[in-house]
């Protein structure tokens, strides 16, 4: 009876070392790599896609520029960003783009509105994948998400005015 108590204490403990030696197994992808997953795909959307001088993959939606930004040591890790620039760099202005940040972030699922050490505002999505290509599948409903964010974001900067 200690022998196969033993026996499957053994295949449980090998069993559980192996899923957690699992992440560590994880696919490696090249920063082409991951630009090109992000660009071929985009690009069949029709948003023309290019790869910026940091390596990033920038489009260009309705009048806005995206940042998809591009990392071959978290590929699974997948950031979407809108950022722009604003014209009014007072403190005052500053001060109100914040509250509108703050106020996108608070109502908007999984965006991420905040000012940048500029002064800029940017509205980001970050989410882990299981694999690079599957932010096809979410794409879509993180732009709209953006989109309302920065909808509430312009909305409240203009009722402070």
């Amino acid at each position: 009876m200690k022998i196969k108590t033993l026996l499957a204490q053994a295949a449980l403990s090998g069993a559980l070392l192996f899923a957690a030696a699992g992440p560590a197994l994880a696919q490696t992808y090249s920063k082409d790599q991951l630009q090109q997953t992000f660009m071929s795909y985009l690009s069949q959307e029709g948003y023309n896609p290019n790869v910026t001088q940091a390596g990033n993959v920038r489009f260009r939606r309705e009048g806005k520029f995206y940042i998809i930004y591009v990392d071959e040591k978290d590929p699974e890790y997948f950031r979407l960003v809108l950022s722009f620039s604003a014209e009014d760099k007072s403190a005052q202005a500053r001060l109100k783009r914040l509250e509108g940040a703050n106020l996108a972030t608070t109502e908007t699922k999984v965006v991420k509105a905040y000012i940048d050490s500029d002064g800029d505002p940017n509205f980001a999505c970050e989410m882990f994948l299981i694999v690079p290509g599957d932010f096809k599948t979410h794409l879509s409903r993180l732009l709209r998400a953006i989109d309302t964010a920065y909808d509430k974001y312009n909305r409240k900067i203009a009722e402070m005015r």
